[in-house]
């Protein structure tokens, strides 16, 4: 029972958590920069994976990284990091879904994730693997985080120390 409670409390630290929080946000943000300024070529990426509606692919290559960049902001700065925290979460799952078909389909694609070029590294298991890494630290997160932290708490705490001077 000490293994238990020594790795939950390991797990739940609060530094950890924080730490978390911003490598899975600082990882949205760098992977929305490519999308965001190549849509045409994100909308390519997107239809290889021949899982959506041809006529949805536009509207998602254009809303997606923008969805990526907010939420990953929010989680580097602990601004809502519950809502963005599930956010996360559903596109981490929808992504590995997407992973997993084009995978077991045999398609010989690039993911998409942090390139749009075509000619970038193929799909791997690999892939799918740190796609449900990220997806286990944003349960960590969300069941975890308790704002300590975040820019409003950092923010707060400095206050009650020059008042306090």
């Amino acid at each position: 029972m000490n293994e238990y409670r020594a790795l939950r409390y390991i797990l739940s630290h609060p530094l950890l958590i924080a730490l978390l929080r911003v490598a899975l946000g600082a990882v949205f943000v760098v992977a929305s920069v490519d999308k965001i300024e190549n849509p045409e070529a994100f909308a390519t990426a997107i239809a290889n994976y021949r899982l959506l509606p041809y006529k949805s692919i536009n509207g998602i290559a254009i809303v997606l990284p923008w969805l990526e960049v907010i939420t990953g902001v929010l989680l580097v700065l602990g601004v809502w990091a519950r809502a963005s925290t599930a956010i996360v979460w559903g596109l981490l799952l929808a992504f590995s879904i997407a992973i997993s078909q084009a995978l077991a389909r045999g398609l010989d694609i690039s993911c998409g994730c942090f390139t749009t070029n075509p000619v970038a590294e193929s799909m791997s298991l690999w892939t799918l693997i740190w796609d449900l890494i990220w997806l286990c630290c944003g349960g960590l997160i969300w069941v975890f985080d308790r704002g300590h932290y975040s820019v409003f708490n950092l923010l707060s705490m400095s206050k009650n120390k020059i008042g306090s001077s």
